[in-house]
């Protein structure tokens, strides 16, 4: 995941918002009843340490927030009577914020991994991210591109299991998802291979003409193919914040706040909300 902003330039830049998403801050009304009650980092408000990524959340130097975290956690925050901070992170720093209690929540469309989970707590998955290919050719699966030229952002997840796939000479590594779609507009590489959910949002974002193919399981490539599971960490510690994220969680899906935030910020395939199905 990548960061829009320095660790340092980050910390010294905390962006507080109403409940509700809107700049500045506000007051939460003296009669507002918590829905959960749990400890925070600083009393009234919840921080939440955001990994800058589109479709997930991006947050603005002037404190504006947009993607999917910028709808799920404001709500949140609202129906635990807490003003809502964000505090852009690159993503190690942000795991160290969490670890050492210095936010709250990590927003970003964070992957549950066992690894993770040592170090942090790790909620209920929000969301299903399919990897996926985007090409101009319309390349749906990973067999179609064998011997041919496949570009991946250097040190995502996908880096190691492609080049063991397809061999370091049909991967071409990039240091940005923008240099894989200009080696893919120009030809010299046969398709992109990321997150279903990035890609699509830069398709969309850059009104290109190429295809996203969201990848099916498979177990010839079970790296390549299983679907993230975003979620939101937080301070391992504090297990009744955790309980808190797992119920607003499950309401957000039963009444249809989840997926309207899906849709709204471009994931509409079905298998972002409900994962693959056979």
């Amino acid at each position: 995941m990548k960061s829009l902003l320095s660790a340092g330039a980050a910390c010294a830049l905390l962006l507080t918002v109403t409940a509700c998403g809107g700049a500045g801050t506000s007051a939460i009304d003296e009669n507002c009843q918590p829905a959960w009650e749990f400890a925070t980092v600083k009393p009234g408000e919840l921080v939440v340490g955001a990994v800058q990524q589109l479709p997930s959340i991006d947050v603005s130097p002037t404190g504006d927030a947009e993607g999917i975290d910028s709808v799920l956690l404001p709500a949140f925050a609202e129906q635990a009577c807490l003003n809502i901070t964000w505090e852009p992170l690159a993503g190690p720093a942000a795991v160290a914020a969490l670890t050492e209690g210095r936010v709250d929540v990590g927003g970003g469309g964070w992957y549950k991994t066992p690894a993770r989970g040592e170090v942090v707590g790790q909620s209920t998955t929000t969301w299903f991210d399919s990897p996926a290919l985007v090409s101009t050719e319309g390349y749906d699966d990973l067999e179609s591109l064998q011997g041919k030229k496949v570009g991946v952002v250097g040190g995502s997840l996908f880096e190691s299991p492609i080049k063991k796939a397809f061999g370091d000479a049909n991967v071409s590594v990039f240091q940005s998802i923008d240099a894989v779609f200009q080696e893919l507009d120009s030809g010299r590489i046969a398709a992109g291979m990321g997150s279903g959910a990035v890609l699509t949002h830069q398709v969309d974002s850059r009104h290109s003409d190429a295809d996203v193919a969201l990848l099916a399981p498979d177990p010839r490539y079970p790296e390549l193919t299983t679907p993230g599971e975003p979620n939101y960490p937080y301070t391992k510690t504090n297990t009744q914040l955790g309980a808190a994220l797992d119920a607003f969680i499950a309401t957000a899906r039963e009444d249809g706040t989840l997926k309207k935030a899906l849709e709204d910020n471009g994931l509409t395939e079905t298998s972002y909300f409900t994962g693959p199905q056979s």
